[in-house]
């Protein structure tokens, strides 16, 4: 029992070792952006929105992040899209309510965003959970959503040792949820200006508790039967020393989709944080013209 223990604990350590790494360094930005609040599903979703055009490019961030990670690359968009980036519900300084925190409840809300923020055609732009999210949107509406940008998307699974640590070892693992609940800062006044904080609804959770609902509840995998049916363009782009999401997933997701064009770099799990310039300057040239494409490195 005791070595069956040391081995979660070790797991545990290991998952969040790896999604410490994974970060990479980020690159300093410039400031510009007012936040505002929406009111969506009957929450309160924090969210940017900058920039002019007929099309929305809508970025969903991953776990234990908020908008401010895509602070890198969002305006190298505005001159030609308007941008829609928010705190999912959960994370950052949206709401945090108490209840489900599953796939199918995460997929409601972004429709709902969908639905009432965005008009004309919509590209989804998400990383890792957020990957994951902005690929069932583009399954369930395709009447919206005319392309996707996919960024080392979870859907098909995460890495070995963190899918122990959140598997076999999920009641030990969600000790750690506290430490990577927020793996980026969720305010940057140099690049965003918050409006005043409203209080927190009456009941609802703590970030460190709704991250370990997150954790305890969210299928990293739920995208795997029907991944097939996204027959939009897809741009994907994944890091080649991934350690949260491997490179290996990256090449059966590519293969499920029948209209893809693979980006890959030499860094980790966030490529746009990483390399902003190189992952920016591959998504305007994709949006310049959404296609199918072989896969180059």
């Amino acid at each position: 029992m005791a070595n069956r223990g040391s081995r979660r604990i070790g797991a545990v350590l290991g998952a969040g070792l790896l999604l410490w790494i994974g970060l990479g360094t980020p690159h300093r930005v410039h400031p510009q952006h007012r936040a505002a609040w929406l009111e969506v599903n009957g929450l309160r979703w924090r969210a940017l929105s900058a920039g002019t055009g007929d099309t929305t490019l809508l970025f969903l961030h991953g776990y234990g992040e908020s908008l401010l990670s895509w602070r890198w690359i969002i305006d190298r968009f505005t001159p030609q899209y308007r941008v829609l980036a928010v705190d999912l519900p959960g994370f950052g300084l949206s709401d945090k309510p108490v209840g489900s925190y599953h796939y199918a409840t995460y997929q409601r809300w972004v429709a709902e965003l969908l639905a009432r923020e965005t008009r004309g055609p919509v590209v989804v732009v998400g990383h890792s959970l957020g990957g994951e999210l902005a690929a069932g949107l583009a399954i369930e509406h395709p009447d919206r959503v005319v392309a996707a940008i996919l960024l080392a998307p979870a859907g098909l699974g995460i890495s070995p040792l963190l899918a122990d640590s959140l598997g076999h070892a999920r009641p030990s693992a969600l000790w750690a949820a506290p430490a990577i609940s927020q793996i980026l800062p969720s305010q940057d006044s140099a690049w965003l200006r918050d409006l005043p904080e409203a209080p927190p609804p009456s009941g609802g959770l703590s970030a460190s508790e709704a991250a370990r609902q997150i954790l305890e509840q969210f299928d990293f995998a739920a995208v795997t039967r029907s991944l097939g049916q996204l027959r939009q363009p897809v741009l994907l782009i994944w890091g080649r020393e991934d350690p949260t999401i491997p490179y290996d997933i990256g090449l059966r997701f590519a293969a499920q989709l029948p209209c893809h064009h693979l980006v890959t770099f030499h860094t980790l799990h966030r490529a746009h944080q990483t390399l902003p310039d190189e992952v920016a300057a591959a998504m305007l040239k994709f949006l310049a013209q959404p296609r199918c494409g072989a896969a180059r490195g």
